[in-house]
């Protein structure tokens, strides 16, 4: 399949299909035209868009999958009867033996380890015993050591912003609304990715399927945590809000918006945005998938930072 993924987040925009290629007229009646045949999936994000019948009809013959958005959630994936790559990745998804899943999910824990170690050691600076005791723990060779390390964390990151008693915890207030918040955005673009990719959320590598659960996504967006984390962290450490007044208003919203523009390396390559790394991490754990091969995928480790920016 091609891998380009058209975003069209324009409002009032009409898309249709002709002489083989996607035509985007905006509301200006400015037009953009893309061959089909190098398009993988079209995500339509904005919060209204005109299409006919004809253009669903159009994107199936081409083998590209639609994604419709409400409020930027995937609620419709319109997918072509007959998707050959799909029904192998399906089969890939399904039938990965038990040990190459497991082997998946202990690189993205090591990810996320390396990501939060990373993250603390520059703004936890002044805890040098607890860093040290983080990296005995993140060096197990165990996949149990997430929690150990995430206690580890908690604690030290909400002692370099003062807080004493903070407990991570969904649904909560104050630090822990700023995260919730974070990872939500964070967790939409990953589902919404991984559709585009033609895998199904439901099928994951370390988090269990429950009722209204995307596994893979939980799985996937485990490195990419602590990039929302130093956000919230400076959004309190630079005073824009006072601790005991955290709102998730306007300002913090749009911050987190930005987030996947943030320039970070992946494997080498410098300065690439956080929404591409996403999208090669996915590509990666989709050809791992497809190949039997766990060493093709590459989870997100934020490395060389003197890059970043």
């Amino acid at each position: 399949m091609s891998y380009h993924i058209i975003d069209i987040s324009t409002n009032n925009v009409v898309l249709s299909v002709k002489d083989g290629q996607l035509v985007c007229r905006n509301p200006d009646e400015s037009t953009r035209k893309l061959p089909m045949e190098d398009i993988g999936a079209i995500l339509v994000n904005c919060f209204s868009a005109h299409f006919h019948s004809s253009f669903l009809i159009e994107a199936a013959r081409n083998k590209v999958a639609v994604v419709i958005c409400e409020k930027f959630k995937p609620v419709s994936l319109v997918l072509p009867v007959q998707r050959s790559s799909d029904t192998i990745l399906t089969r890939a998804q399904i039938q990965t033996p038990i040990d190459c899943l497991y082997a998946m999910w202990r690189m993205t824990i090591d990810a996320k380890c390396a990501n939060q170690h990373e993250l603390a050691s520059r703004v936890c600076a002044g805890y040098a015993s607890q860093l040290a005791k983080f990296k005995r723990t993140m060096d197990l060779d165990s996949v149990s050591k997430e929690s150990n390390c995430a206690r580890l964390y908690w604690r030290m990151f909400s002692r370099s912003l003062g807080v004493k008693g903070f407990k991570r915890e969904q649904h909560g207030d104050g630090l822990n609304g700023l995260l919730d918040y974070g990872y939500a955005v964070l967790m939409v673009r990953i589902v919404q990715r991984l559709l585009c990719y033609g895998l199904d959320p439901m099928y994951g590598m370390g988090h269990k399927p429950r009722e209204r659960s995307l596994p893979l996504a939980y799985d996937i967006m485990e490195p990419f945590r602590p990039v929302v984390d130093e956000l919230a962290y400076h959004w309190i450490a630079d005073g824009a809000s006072e601790y005991n007044d955290i709102k998730v208003d306007r300002p913090y919203k749009e911050l987190i918006h930005g987030m996947m523009d943030i320039r970070c390396s992946y494997r080498g390559t410098r300065c690439i945005a956080l929404g591409n790394i996403i999208d090669l991490t996915i590509r990666s754990y989709r050809e791992a998938l497809i190949s039997g091969n766990v060493g093709i995928y590459k989870p997100w480790i934020r490395r060389n930072l003197k890059w970043d920016g």
